[in-house]
């Protein structure tokens, strides 16, 4: 078995990577590879024997400046070992099936935002520590069983008044990402995400009515190499604070409604990305996040379509899909509660919230402007 592979972090505290207590990636792998990028490849140190670690071999690798992880596959990494990427580079973070291969298990955290890499790493790697499986797969099974009892959802948001309806005769998951790490792929960790289909495609009618958006996107790009994420995302901050109402008719974005300045600064940018591209303008699912571990980070992460927050599950509308339109956009519901229709029963969002009642007691509306 390898040693400890160490180095100092910018404030002399290196984030400690502990293979063996990552629950997530399936059992059988003996090699344990972790790729960092060249300038935060000080940043970390791996504790090879902790946790009870099944790894015999563990690695770093560290990615030189302009390569992409397919590179790093095909000339880098073994066959058969679990893959952890942290990383901000998208280049990094993702990997077509074929690169993967089917003997590999990718993993992929992005360290992105402000400040020294392994400061921002160090969250996402203890809630990757703190994820359990099991009660994933449990949250995911549970939340899929009401959803497929329901004949439709509703999208209720006290804050505006704002309300929509997704109607279908079955429900369609178009991605099942709780629990285990998938062999011959790469996934965002931490994981803990399911998608509902929300197209008129899936559903024979799509998503209709008002939307409010607001809380932190989750901006994803189909071209790696751009870069470009990071502009769209910081163009969409405006919606931390402020709500953006979207007028949805058959599961297509035709109007947009800000609260503020700042969502109107966003809304400003989703009319950009939909004349870029009409897809965008497409709400083709429902995410939700499963994951009690993951907190909100203040960049854009994956980890914040996975996360909970206070609620039971957190709720996401999804615009644009990355095998059409040059982004994909994940819109956090923060306000809102999705129930199932009939019923009313919250399943998703701020109904779910144990202090939602005390807090919508006191909320007060925000008036939308054209």
């Amino acid at each position: 078995m390898m040693g400890v592979t160490s180095a100092t972090a910018h404030d002399g505290t290196p984030v400690v990577v502990r293979p063996g207590r990552y629950r997530q990636f399936p059992s059988g792998h003996r090699r344990f590879a972790l790729v960092v990028e060249q300038g935060a490849a000080d940043s970390f140190q791996v504790e090879a024997a902790a946790g009870g670690s099944p790894y015999e071999e563990c690695r770093t690798v560290v990615a030189a400046p302009g390569h992409t992880l397919a590179d790093l596959l095909r000339t880098e990494l073994p066959d058969d070992c679990d893959v952890l990427v942290v990383a901000a580079a998208d280049a990094l973070l993702s990997a077509p099936p074929a690169a993967v291969g089917p003997g590999r298990t990718v993993a992929t955290v992005r360290a992105g935002g402000e400040g020294p890499a392994g400061v921002r790493a160090r969250a996402l790697l203890a809630a990757l520590e703190q994820s359990d499986p099991g009660d994933l797969r449990c949250r995911a099974e549970e939340l899929a069983s009401a959803v497929d009892g329901a004949a439709g959802l509703r999208v209720d948001d006290p804050l505006t008044g704002a309300t929509a309806v997704l109607s279908y005769a079955s429900p369609t998951w178009s991605e099942w990402d709780a629990g285990f790490f998938r062999p011959g792929s790469a996934l965002p960790a931490p994981t803990g995400r399911l998608r509902l289909a929300a197209g008129a495609a899936a559903t024979g009618s799509g998503l209709d009515g008002q939307v409010t958006v607001k809380g932190r996107p989750v901006v994803r790009a189909r071209d790696a190499r751009a870069g470009s994420a990071q502009q769209v995302y910081e163009r969409l901050t405006g919606l931390f604070h402020y709500p953006l109402v979207l007028s949805v008719d058959h599961g297509t974005v035709t109007g947009l409604k800000a609260a503020a300045a700042g969502s109107a600064a966003a809304g400003a940018e989703l009319e950009r990305l939909f004349a870029l591209h009409p897809g965008h303008a497409l709400a083709g699912a429902l995410e939700f996040g499963l994951n009690t571990a993951v907190a909100a980070q203040p960049f854009n992460t994956e980890a914040n379509a996975a996360a909970t927050g206070r609620a039971t599950a957190s709720a996401h509308l999804v615009l644009g899909s990355l095998g059409h339109t040059p982004y994909e956009l994940a819109l956090p519901l923060s306000t809102s509660t999705v129930g199932a229709l009939g019923t009313g029963t919250p399943l998703a969002g701020a109904g779910t919230d144990p202090a939602g009642d005390r807090a919508r007691r006191h909320q007060v509306a925000v008036p939308v402007t054209g």
